[in-house]
């Protein structure tokens, strides 16, 4: 009998040790920085705790609307959305500035070249809005990609917004990119869906962003390639239709990723598919429009987008109400 103990007790140690990792083997999962309660600090109103319940419900195991991770994605425009787009978007004033700087000997290529110059000098925006393809591709024809991105970022970090007087850099919507924090903590992947060119969302998406570059989508120029050596050469050309708008944004995530989002956020009439595409998930979906309502950023409304949003029971993101702060300022 005295034996039995000896060998019972260190065997029932063992057994219970072995449990007790069992259970912590399948029972603990990630270590989330961020809990329910202290999600997304910058946000208020009605709109934030829908948001925060759905990202937590779709990202914890054993929830009726858990989400596998691979099929967390997420999507978001730039202009308006990520950013203020007042009174250019990011895209163009780019444009602007190289063409100011370089404008004599541009408009020496010819008369659409020059037409953009003098639209440039003149401050004639609305041109550049109805010539979309010439004022993405015809500035910095002939340029390397490499450039360009360079180029844009220089842009972004020394121009200053002419309404606000402030650095575009400091023109970031800081509540948005908390809410990409969150996502990319909860496993989400996301990206970065715009209309501008996307070596242009590329050259901030990281530092400004918090989105790796290989994850934007935007529209694109013909490229050229040269050979350097033994180095490839990638040159900038015509504009690659269709722009990255309306229904190219559905198309375009659905060629990359293979799948509909599950989270989707925009501003305007041309993210009108991009978010619409979200309902053909199988998935519970959160679909949202920002309203810029609010005089610390600027005031104007698409007013088509929001009848659709509601319409289609999306939820409408007004930054006077839900935002705590627009830049982060303090």
């Amino acid at each position: 009998m005295h034996y039995m103990r000896q060998i019972y007790r260190p065997l029932c140690i063992v057994l219970f040790l072995g449990c007790l990792a069992s259970v912590c083997f399948f029972q603990t999962g990630p270590a989330w920085a961020t809990t329910r309660a202290g999600a997304l600090s910058m946000w208020q109103g009605d709109v934030k705790e829908p948001l925060v319940d759905f990202i937590f419900d779709v990202s914890t195991p054993g929830n009726p609307d858990f989400i596998p991770t691979e099929d967390r994605l997420a999507v978001f425009d730039m202009d308006g959305t990520l950013l203020s787009e007042k009174p250019n978007y990011f895209v163009y004033d780019v444009a602007i500035h190289y063409l100011n700087e370089h404008g004599d000997e541009i408009s020496e290529k010819g008369p659409e070249y020059k037409a953009l110059c003098d639209a440039a000098r003149n401050h004639d925006y609305p041109y550049f809005w109805k010539h979309l393809a010439d004022a993405f591709a015809l500035p910095f024809e002939g340029k390397t990609y490499t450039f360009y991105r360079d180029y844009c970022r220089q842009v972004f970090e020394t121009a200053i917004n002419p309404e606000k007087k402030r650095p575009l850099k400091d023109m970031v919507i800081a509540p948005m990119i908390q809410l990409i924090d969150l996502l990319q903590e909860r496993e989400f992947k996301v990206f970065v869906v715009s209309g501008s060119l996307q070596f242009c969302i590329m050259a901030i998406s990281e530092k400004y962003l918090h989105v790796d570059k290989s994850h934007c989508i935007g529209s694109m120029v013909v490229a050229t390639l040269e050979k350097d050596g033994k180095r490839t050469v990638f040159k900038r050309g015509k504009l690659s239709p269709p722009p990255n708008l309306k229904e190219g944004k559905a198309m375009r995530i659905m060629m990359r990723t293979g799948q509909a989002p599950v989270l989707a956020m925009g501003n305007s009439g041309g993210d009108a598919w991009m978010l619409g595409f979200t309902a053909t998930s199988p998935y519970r979906t959160f679909t949202g429009i920002i309203d810029h309502d609010d005089p610390r950023e600027f005031i104007y409304h698409k007013d088509k987008l929001l009848k659709l949003a509601k319409e289609a029971g999306w939820a409408i993101i007004s930054m006077k109400e839900n935002f705590k702060t627009i830049y982060g300022d303090k």
